[in-house]
């Protein structure tokens, strides 16, 4: 395993997100990925009798702080963060999939949450992104154009969006302007899924919200994302877990996040939680998700080969190869 250096330098104290001192704060982070389990992690994991269940699954306070900071600490009970649990605590955490892509949330929590444990799934790339189209076209955000041109045009776009969020990552400022600005500090453009294929510029947090919202391909692309949080937080506190494992055994992986996590043994594959719930089901609703149309041959053969790099800096960064080929 290549895992980067822990650099401490890159904690940034924005005040924006700055807690307060004497309220409660999260124990552990679901930071990700989107499309990859996450949601059926956090309606199983709270079966357990020491996690705190959610109120709010994703409150994204570190990427878009869309509660204040008094509102986002109510949801948890902790003052100081249990990093060692001992078997009468209970912990809480947040599930925002936002934070692993934002490049800066690692540096806005490091600062404050230094001993914070980080728990990661990852799932096929090209089985995100098209689970992740699915999803936004039945929600009716994807009328006009064909998950085919869409991914087209994303991977056209990913490789200096890619440049400029590392670049912003290391900016000593740690703004929103400075990761989505080229090498000479142009603003970068993002195409919209319309049937004119509009430019929209990448200029403040809104429209970094917007981009990620409906983001299929560059969100996958996950050797940038978690390679930023191995900079900030010690490997020993990332867990990083694949989602097809995850979804064949949920409780043998539930049962790996607690051990993670310090918390004592539960035999998860008891839980009637467990053997009701369904792998990708939506938070509350536990009929199982609609089958949808596959995926056109010549878009995943196109998929993989734009991936194929990307995956096997992956590989080489968590020490393992998922064999996502």
């Amino acid at each position: 395993m290549n895992s980067p250096v822990s650099d401490l330098s890159l904690a940034i104290d924005d005040p924006r997100f700055r807690l307060h001192e004497d309220l409660p704060k999260p124990d552990f982070l679901l930071a990700g990925g989107a499309k990859c389990g996450t949601t059926s992690f956090a309606a199983y994991f709270p079966a357990h009798p020491q996690v705190l269940p959610w109120v709010v699954k994703e409150p994204n306070f570190w990427s878009w702080r869309k509660p204040d900071a008094r509102q986002y600490q109510s949801l948890f009970r902790n003052v100081k963060p249990c990093a060692r649990p001992g078997s009468a605590d209970i912990i809480g955490g947040d599930y925002s999939t936002s934070s692993l892509l934002h490049p800066l949330v690692g540096r806005r929590l490091r600062g404050q949450l230094p001993e914070l444990k980080i728990i990661v799934l990852l799932r096929n790339p090209i089985d995100r992104a098209y689970s992740h189209f699915i999803m936004s076209q039945r929600s009716g955000l994807e009328d006009d154009q064909r998950f085919e041109d869409i991914v087209k045009a994303e991977m056209e776009e990913a490789p200096a969006l890619l440049e400029a969020h590392n670049r912003g990552f290391e900016h000593p400022a740690g703004t929103i302007e400075a990761c989505c600005q080229d090498e000479r500090g142009n603003t970068l453009n993002f195409t919209l899924h319309n049937r004119h294929r509009n430019q929209r510029p990448l200029r403040a947090d809104i429209d970094l919200q917007a981009f990620y919202y409906t983001s299929y391909v560059f969100r996958s692309i996950y050797c940038d994302q978690l390679e930023r949080w191995l900079r900030l937080y010690p490997r020993e506190q990332i867990l990083v877990m694949q989602s097809e494992p995850f979804f064949r055994d949920p409780a043998g992986h539930m049962a790996r996040a607690a051990e993670f996590l310090g918390l004592d043994y539960h035999d998860f594959s008891s839980d009637d939680e467990l053997r009701r719930h369904y792998a990708g089901s939506a938070a509350g609703d536990w009929a199982a998700p609609e089958k949808y149309p596959p995926l056109a041959g010549k878009t995943r053969k196109i998929l993989r080969a734009f991936f194929a790099p990307y995956n096997q800096k992956l590989y080489d960064l968590v020490g393992q190869d998922y064999g996502w080929k």
